[in-house]
This record gives C-alpha cells, sequence and structure tokens, in this order.
C-alpha cells in the first residue's frame, strides 16, 4: 500500500514542479523553457529504460551516464561512478538473465526524469554471491533521474521494497530472539 502512496507523492511533487515558464513581451506569450531540451530529455530517458535499465552492453552505458555518476537506492549511495554502475548492472545481468524492466509511467520536467518501473525476472544465476533459487520476481519500483546540459545521466534516486524483493525469492525474516 505504501509503494502506490509514495509513487503519487512522487508525481505530484513531480508535476507541480514542472511550471510552463512564459515570459511576457507585449501582448505576446513568449516560452522560454527549452522545448528542444525537453523533448531531447524525453527521448533520452526512453533510451534509457531500453539500453540503461535494460543494460545488454556496456556502450550503451557509456553513451548515457557521466563518469560521476552517482545511485541512490532507498535513500542509500550504492554507485558513485560509471565503474560501480557496471558491476552493479552486471550483478543482476548474472542473477536474472532473463530480467526485463518496463515503464509504468514517466513524467520529464527540464532536465530530470520521473519513472515508475516494474522489474520482472528469473533468478537462474548466480546474484550477490549466493546460488540462484529459480523463483521469480516482479516488482515496482520508483527512480528520479537527473539530466546534465548534454542529455547524460549524473543521478539517480531508485526507490523499491527490498523486503518484496527478497521475499520473492523465497528469504524470509525469522523473529529476533529477545532473551
Amino acid at each position: 500500500m505504501k509503494s502506490p502512496m509514495m509513487f503519487l507523492i512522487f508525481m505530484v511533487i513531480g508535476c507541480v514542479s514542472c511550471k510552463n515558464n512564459k515570459a511576457q513581451k507585449g501582448n505576446e506569450n513568449l516560452e522560454i523553457s527549452s522545448n528542444n531540451i525537453m523533448v531531447a530529455t524525453k527521448n533520452n530517458l526512453e533510451t534509457t529504460i531500453n539500453a540503461y535499465l535494460n543494460h545488454k552492453g556496456e556502450k550503451e552505458i557509456d553513451s548515457l551516464v557521466t563518469e560521476d555518476y552517482l545511485r541512490n537506492m532507498n535513500g542509500i549511495p550504492v554507485v558513485t561512478n560509471k565503474a560501480e554502475l557496471k558491476a552493479r548492472l552486471k550483478l543482476y545481468g548474472n542473477g536474472f538473465p532473463d530480467y526485463n524492466i518496463t515503464l509504468n509511467n514517466s513524467i520529464v520536467c527540464n532536465n530530470q526524469g520521473y519513472v515508475n518501473w516494474i522489474f520482472t525476472g528469473t533468478n537462474t544465476g548466480e546474484f550477490a554471491e549466493v546460488m540462484a533459487t529459480g523463483k521469480k520476481v516482479r516488482i515496482s519500483g520508483f527512480s528520479h533521474f537527473y539530466f546534465n546540459e548534454e542529455g547524460r545521466i549524473y543521478q539517480e534516486d531508485m526507490f523499491y521494497n527490498e523486503l518484496e524483493f527478497l521475499q520473492q525469492l523465497g528469504y524470509s525474516l525469522e523473529a529476533p530472539i529477545l532473551k
């Protein structure tokens, strides 16, 4: 229940921050936000979903992210450069060779993108030094991307339910021993 509520909150914040800036000149309105940058960013966001999130080769990553790329997962920095990102994505590619990330909803505003996504895959390979479980997972999440002037991603803030992900793989929590 929290995931849809968080998504709604982020989407409202994204929409509110995406004001269309206009300047008055005589009786006509002139749009001062760059539609070309927004279109390029929208196209880059779609490329990001297909090439970056559904990572199949390192060349796509090189052209889409900056060297000092930063990824935060649930508020915790987990990647601080492009090389760490490639290693992290390889970890998921090894553990879930058939994985796919689909775009559910997206909004692009200036140099920022807001994406609601769904990760699906089968754990048929080693994942984080743990043998394959053979279990299928389906997790929804939310990412907030930040693009530089060239349209390359320099930061991603990703949110998803890690406990649900692990439970779908067959892991469980045990009650703590209180004595």
